[in-house]
């Protein structure tokens, strides 16, 4: 019999959680066609989302008022079911404090915006692919 419902035929999802509307749109413009791509406003929204739709990968906004994605990346660190989805940070702050305050969180990645398309899309394959290698090592 032929599981029509297999898992690898099936779009990878996609979480972009940022407050800005217009670069929800333009990242899920970019994305829509490849991936399952849903969003978040805010980071409280974000962490109750991610149970119920399971994402393969989140771009994570870093600066975001109230809950801001730093503190959304370690409350989901502290969670047995998301602590292994990779996160790529977005920021549109590109000094060197910033982003060494990024990376010390050590996500799967980081883009500064707006994100280039083929940056986007790369950069998400190469860590889409990382997260599948390091399931299998497990």
């Amino acid at each position: 019999m032929i599981d029509f419902n297999y898992k690898k035929s099936a779009k990878k999802k996609i979480m972009i959680v940022d407050d800005t509307a217009i670069m929800v749109r333009n990242i899920k413009n970019i994305l829509g066609d490849k991936y399952t791509v849903f969003y978040a406003t805010s980071g409280e929204q974000a962490l109750h989302i991610i149970p119920e739709k399971e994402p393969d990968l989140i771009l994570l906004d870093y600066k975001m008022p109230g809950m801001d994605g730093k503190q959304v990346y370690e409350e989901m660190l502290k969670d047995e079911d998301m602590k292994d989805i990779p996160v790529i940070f977005l920021t549109s702050t590109a000094d060197e404090k910033t982003i060494l305050s990024i990376l010390s969180t050590k996500p799967a990645g980081y883009i500064l915006k707006p994100a280039n398309q083929a940056d986007l899309l790369e950069k998400i394959s190469t860590c889409l692919e990382n997260a599948e290698k390091a399931k299998k090592e497990d």
